[in-house]
Parts: structure tokens; C-alpha cells; sequence
């Protein structure tokens, strides 16, 4: 690399490459922070949004009956 047009380039390139990057992190990061719902920002209702919640009622309505008292 001898011109230092050919740095710009590298330096346009690197920047994309970083900036690209970001935007993955940002997503599992954000995927994280939201509890692992693959559905968090879905704008409209779907199968896999329906089944999520629907699983989750479930497991908070067996989670409430199934709790047992140590003395019965």
C-alpha cells in the first residue's frame, strides 16, 4: 500500500467491517435484554409469537398450581 488513497480504502473498509459488527452485538445483546423472546419486536402476530405465549401462560399457570406446601 503505497498511496495513501489505498489507506482511505483500507480505512473505509475496516470501518464498514466494525460497523457491521456493531449491528450483531447490538442484536444479541438486545435479544438477551428481552428475556431470549425471539419475538420482542415482531410487528405483527405469528405462529411462533402465538406458541411462545401460549407456552408461556402455561408454564405460569402450572407453576402456580403445582406449588406444594412441605407440610401436606
Amino acid at each position: 500500500m503505497g498511496s495513501w488513497q489505498d489507506w482511505i480504502v483500507a480505512l473505509v473498509v475496516v470501518l464498514c467491517i466494525a460497523r457491521v459488527g456493531m449491528s450483531v452485538w447490538n442484536m444479541f445483546l438486545k435479544s438477551k435484554k428481552d428475556g431470549h423472546n425471539p419475538c420482542a419486536h415482531c410487528p405483527q402476530p405469528c405462529d411462533l409469537k402465538r406458541q411462545y405465549n401460549q407456552k408461556v401462560q402455561n408454564c405460569c399457570h402450572d407453576d402456580k398450581k403445582s406449588k406444594k406446601s412441605c407440610c401436606e
